[in-house]
């Protein structure tokens, strides 16, 4: 199977119209910049438009659950329950850690970790996030700290995917090791164009990751 992979829109789209043809596009969240449940529609009415087979979460700066049930409504919306697309298993998880200013979709680190091991969660192909896992690289600002979630780290631990994709911490764009896990955050998508490519062989082979600009010549 291919995918690709966008995160961090903040509500700009011209970029859409340069992404190769894909058999799943996948959103990492914060396809508005703060936008309200109908701007949030909006977007989602667009990309159902323009792509056959659309999957993914919010991030933090939509407009809360409210996001996750428009997706829903739409059937994009890939949560703690498993959704098979074409044979490969996701699951994923919307909003994001707390961040240094309230933004509409944020959760207490601690109190999430606290639920996951009632939940039996099983082994997934792809892991679906907006915040990136405390520790691994994708989670580090300008000063050097590591600002991820530690229950997006133990969901991943859990359920033990091929491929984790996340966002949110923009400048911390990059392909790591999460202990086994091809982890990826490709940078924002909207007014930058960078995207991820995603295959996972058939045969089981350690899946093929590659990070690209739409603007590249």
């Amino acid at each position: 199977m291919s995918a690709i992979f966008i995160t961090d829109l903040h509500g700009h789209f011209d970029a859409l119209e340069k992404l190769p043809p894909t058999n799943l596009l996948i959103l990492g969240g914060d396809l508005t910049n703060f936008g309200t449940p109908q701007e949030f529609e909006a977007v989602v009415r667009m990309l159902r438009q323009r792509f056959t087979y659309v999957i993914g979460v919010a991030g933090n700066l939509d407009p809360g659950p409210a996001a996750d049930g428009i997706l829903a409504d739409f059937g994009m919306y890939v949560g703690l329950l498993i959704q098979n697309m074409n044979g490969y298993n996701l699951i994923g998880d919307s909003g994001s850690n707390k961040c240094p200013r309230p933004t509409p979709y944020e959760w207490d680190d601690e109190e999430r970790c606290k639920h996951l091991d009632c939940l039996g969660l099983p082994q997934v192909d792809i892991l679906v996030t907006h915040a990136p896992p405390y520790g691994f690289g994708a989670d580090v600002i300008a000063n050097g700290a590591h600002v991820g979630s530690k229950y997006v780290a133990r969901l991943a631990e859990m359920t033990t995917p091929k491929v984790h994709c996340c966002g949110h911490i923009h400048e911390a764009a990059g392909i790591y090791d999460e202990n086994g896990t091809v982890l990826v955050n490709p940078g924002p998508f909207g007014d930058e164009g960078n995207y991820a490519e995603i295959t996972l062989p058939i045969d089981g082979a350690r899946p093929i990751v590659t990070l690209k600009k739409v603007y590249d010549k």
